[in-house]
């Protein structure tokens, strides 16, 4: 059993700890936190989700997961990078990149600058199987065809901006889509 602290739309803590499976009530929220790893040339790190997940399968995403119980969002991200590949930051080196909220999760994504061997990731049975490293052009084909988990793209919605930025592709139209008017 996890258990979460339930949040507001705000992301204010609404003073109940439940497990993270159980059902949320009206205007109940679950926190999310997820990692973007950009190296020195600009790559974006990616883990696939284990085949044993009952969500996305499979799909491609950043390091993510959920806020224990007590913990604080960057805590909990350095703390779930680290279970999913085995890599450590520092909470100095980390950016909040930005905040998104679609029911049930308040999300909190950050972003590290960093290189990483993959011969050095270390999987989470069970939560990843494999990690590389794609281009922006890659990653934006990625999204479009639908690679990712659909909670990366459906929350990237919020802070695709910051996300630009971070990934040195300020102005880009690659992601649009992901905001279009349906």
């Amino acid at each position: 059993m996890e258990l979460i602290d339930i949040y507001d739309k705000d992301g204010n803590k609404a003073g109940a700890v439940r497990d993270k499976e159980a059902p949320l009530g009206p205007g109940e929220y679950r926190m999310a936190v997820g990692m973007w790893i950009v190296d020195r040339g600009g790559r974006i790190f990616l883990t696939r989700r284990s085949m044993e997940k009952k969500y996305a399968p499979g799909k491609w995403e950043n390091p993510a997961g959920h806020v224990q119980a007590g913990e604080d969002p960057v805590h909990a991200v350095i703390r779930e990078l680290f279970e999913e590949t085995g890599l450590t930051v520092q909470e100095k080196q980390i950016t909040l990149l930005g905040r998104s909220c679609t029911w049930p999760y308040i999300g909190r994504d950050f972003g590290v600058r960093m290189d990483v061997d993959l011969n050095e990731v270390h999987f989470q049975k069970g939560e990843t199987c494999d990690a590389k490293w794609v281009t922006f052009e890659e990653f934006a084909e990625m999204a479009r065809v639908g690679e990712f988990a659909p909670s990366l793209t459906d929350h990237m919605r919020d802070y695709r901006d910051a996300f630009l930025d971070f990934t040195e592709h300020p102005g880009s139209t690659a992601l649009d889509f992901l905001t279009a008017e349906e």
